[in-house]
């Protein structure tokens, strides 16, 4: 029989070494548990938290493409406004330059006689 048999206080003690290795195995296994678990909450939260934010950055996209095409849209609005209200000013000029008489000029283009006349003048001056 071998000595180490022979001593029952080293198998006992042998015995215990192996029970507290396991029995630490044990807890850390089921705290590696939980925090497998709780990591798993937390990755869950995370990626729907991810979802949430790429929405309202696809919206936030869609509404500064919006707000930008109304500005654009605005712009040639205005563009458009201008040039209606200049354009009855630069045929009377075209006429009065064909030598058409101011109180036609002014009938034709819905300007008032005085207006006719500041144009013609205008035109003389710059010519």
């Amino acid at each position: 029989m071998p000595d180490w048999i022979a001593a029952p206080w080293l198998v006992l003690l042998l015995a215990s070494f192996a029970l507290g290795v396991s029995s630490l195995a044990i807890v850390l296994t089921l705290q590696l548990r939980k925090q497998v678990s709780r990591d798993r909450s937390e990755l869950a939260r995370l990626a729907k938290d991810l979802g949430g934010l790429r929405t309202g950055a696809v919206g936030m996209g869609q509404r500064i493409l919006a707000m930008e095409e109304s500005q654009t849209l605005q712009r040639q609005g205005s563009s458009d406004a201008v040039a209606a209200n200049t354009r009855p000013y630069t045929e009377a000029t075209h006429l009065l330059s064909l030598g058409l008489d101011k109180d036609e000029v002014a009938s034709r283009c819905g300007l008032s006689r005085a207006e006719a006349s500041l144009l013609d003048a205008l035109r003389k001056k710059s010519s």
